[in-house]
């Protein structure tokens, strides 16, 4: 259009300026050279000058700007010179009776692209958000130490998150295979050998852990390894059986993570000694979304954007939800292979870190990957990277999401190595386990608080243990009984009043309270600018003539 719309002016010049048609073609040739170097400036002074294609994008978009510039000007400084108006090469009404066609599917496609766009526009909105106030957040330094702690109990442990969801477990009596000591008010019994178990996965066990166990290291991984958390003690009241020992810790990344070094036996053979059958394994613990911390809900939606924009363009186009893997791939994959052309790569993630971490581990080892929540889509995703296996937690499916991070990170594992080396334990009623499909082997259980699942009463990690425990038993024989209560609104009004505290101790330190000069100066510089592009507003018309 900006081509023929080019050709149109210069053949009027030509037909009746032909004296001007020097000039005009001379300023059609030196003013995209113009805003070509500017172009080319700009992208050098922000150190991306060799990318070709951001260069040519850059020109295209100052070429469109200065064009609609001049054209709203030149339009705007004939009108007001008297003696002339306005005249069309076509007449705008003519295509009236083309307009009165096809109606419905008009406004049906109106209505979708407004939808889409208001998804798009919204999505941006959060996350820029998202970003803002963690930016004052790592400011302010308003962080909680931990939001998951311990303490020893006479009959077992207690474990607390944030002090909403409570997690007690009670040992078994020493005296009595069977017997409680202490067993609390509210507590449910373990399941005991020779009972039927609940779920398919149950008695199954991945290099001598059962899933209850990478249960309870995902839930270590939230705490901090300091003297005062006493993280050995918590190891050892929760595998007396085993010795688990902490090898590494994540080093001041954006997420918490732990290296277990688990010493596992199995049935020793006739005649040998009890440590013939030993195995050591490294189990890599990585801690989910921390409630506290707003850069993790900004990480959650960068994690799974693609995915859960699939799913909104499926209710508009059905026929999106036909798509193989392959096709969902490709397209996710293309964005990005576009974006990195562009020099505008998204590939700053989390687990970045931990990624580098576990390709540095001897192959000869054995690695297993677990997590919770969103911990678990990590534990998935590293583990797809590398080709370990991964034991995830409720997490957020990576079936389609995973065709990003195989395309921005550099691995010789395919894809399909999540249905391959995966367990997944999700919980009905969970929310947050529908943003992506998943992969793997994937065990569904019930909920024990679907009567808070909004809530995420369904996605709990001391909820997922008690009822492993009470549904799956515990083949070690450690614990008696467990007892989980969840109570999110004395937390919830606690969290708003130290939220409130944070935001206006942000504002007060925030640069817009102590620059309203500099503020007001943009905002003029601003106005400016969008009075150049659009044109000044028209001024109201006097009530009283």
């Amino acid at each position: 259009w900006a081509v023929t719309f080019t050709a149109v002016a210069l053949t009027r010049y030509a037909m009746n300026r032909g004296r001007a048609l020097g000039r005009t073609v001379l300023l059609f040739a030196v003013l995209p050279a113009a805003l070509l170097a500017a172009a080319a400036g700009l992208c050098w002074a922000v150190g991306r000058g060799g990318r070709g294609l951001l260069l040519l994008c850059v020109w295209l978009h100052f070429c469109a700007q200065a064009f609609r510039v001049v054209r709203r000007w030149s339009r705007w400084s004939y009108v007001v010179t008297p003696g002339k108006t306005l005249r069309f090469a076509l007449d705008p009404k003519q295509d009236m009776d083309l307009q009165q066609t096809y109606a419905a599917e008009r406004k049906l496609g109106r209505v979708a692209i407004r939808v889409l766009l208001l998804v798009c526009g919204s999505f941006c909105a959060v996350l820029a958000a998202c970003f803002l106030m963690a930016g004052l957040q790592q400011r302010a330094g308003f962080f909680l130490p931990d939001v998951v702690w311990w303490r020893p109990l006479a009959e077992g442990v207690e474990i607390s998150n944030l002090g909403a969801s409570v997690l007690r477990l009670s040992r078994l009596n020493a005296t009595s295979a069977s017997g409680l000591t202490g067993k609390p008010e509210g507590a449910v019994p373990v399941m005991r050998k020779g009972e039927a178990p609940r779920y398919a996965v149950c008695g199954h066990a991945w290099h001598g852990l059962q899933l209850v166990d990478y249960a309870m290291m995902s839930s270590l991984s939230y705490m901090d390894p300091r003297e005062e958390n006493d993280l050995p003690g918590l190891l050892g009241a929760l595998f007396p059986h085993k010795r688990v020992t902490i090898r590494s810790t994540s080093n001041n990344s954006e997420r918490r993570w732990l290296e277990f070094d688990v010493d596992t036996c199995g049935p020793a053979a006739t005649g040998s000694s009890g440590r013939d059958n030993c195995n050591l394994v490294t189990v890599i613990a990585v801690s989910g979304t921390d409630p506290t911390r707003i850069m993790d809900y900004a990480e959650d939606l960068r994690m799974w954007t693609e995915p859960c924009t699939l799913q909104i363009l499926s209710f508009v186009f059905p026929t999106v939800r036909l798509w193989p893997r392959d096709t969902t791939a490709m397209v996710i994959g293309g964005i990005h292979v576009i974006l990195k052309s562009l020099d505008m790569q998204d590939d700053r993630w989390h687990y970045q870190e931990i990624l580098e971490h576990v390709r540095q581990i001897p192959e000869d080892r054995e690695v297993v990957i677990t997590g919770h929540s969103l911990g678990g889509g990590i534990a998935l995703v590293v583990g797809s990277l590398t080709g370990h296996l991964a034991v995830a937690i409720q997490p957020p499916g990576v079936y389609h999401s995973l065709a990003k991070h195989h395309t921005q990170q550099a691995t010789m594992h395919s894809s399909h190595a999540v249905h391959t080396r995966s367990v997944s334990l999700v919980v009905e009623g969970d929310w947050v386990q529908n943003f992506d499909g998943h992969g793997g082997l994937v065990q569904t259980m019930s909920c024990d608080q679907t009567q808070k699942s909004v809530v995420i009463g369904c996605h709990l990690l001391e909820g997922a243990i008690c009822h492993l425990l009470r549904h799956c038993g515990d083949q070690a024989q450690r614990f008696a009984a467990c007892q989980h209560d969840y109570k999110p609104i004395s937390t919830a009004l606690s969290v708003v009043g130290s939220a409130m505290e944070f935001f206006r101790g942000s504002w007060q330190m925030s640069y817009l309270a102590s620059h309203w000069d500099s503020a007001a100066m943009a905002s003029l510089f601003v106005s400016a600018i969008a009075v150049a592009r659009y044109g000044a507003p028209a001024l109201p018309r006097p009530i009283f003539q």
